[in-house]
C-alpha cells in the first residue's frame, strides 16, 4: 500500500477526499487563513495538489526528499507568493505526515 492509501485507512477518510485532507493540514498557517482569497486563482493551489498527489504514491519515506525537491524546482512555486510568502505547503509538515503514517503501519 501507499502512503495514501495507508493515510485514508488510519484516518478513516474516502480516498477521493486524500488530496484535500492532507493540503488542509499541511498549508503553512499564513496559507491557511487566507486560503479563500488564494482560491479565487483557480490553479494556485495546483503545484502544491501534485506535490500532495505525488507524495501519496510514495512506498517509503526514503523517496520524499526526491519529490520535495521536484516541488521546490517546479517553476509554479517560484511566484513571490508561493516562494517568499511561503502561501504554500509545507514539506517538513508532510514529511512528518509521511514518517508517522508509514512508522504506523509496520507496527
Amino acid at each position: 500500500m501507499n502512503f495514501a492509501q495507508k493515510y485514508c485507512t488510519k484516518h478513516t477518510i474516502p480516498t477521493d477526499a486524500y488530496e484535500e485532507t492532507v493540503l488542509r493540514i499541511t498549508l503553512r498557517p499564513a496559507a491557511r487563513v487566507i486560503r479563500p482569497i488564494l482560491n479565487l486563482n483557480y490553479d494556485y493551489f495546483a503545484v502544491d495538489r501534485h506535490f500532495i498527489r505525488r507524495v501519496g504514491l510514495l512506498t517509503s519515506l526514503a523517496d520524499f526528499n526526491g519529490e520535495a525537491e521536484d516541488f521546490v524546482q517546479d517553476p509554479r512555486n517560484r511566484d513571490f507568493l508561493h516562494r517568499t510568502l511561503r502561501l504554500r505547503v509545507s514539506r517538513r509538515r508532510l514529511r512528518s505526515l509521511v514518517r508517522e503514517t508509514l512508522k504506523d503501519a509496520h507496527n
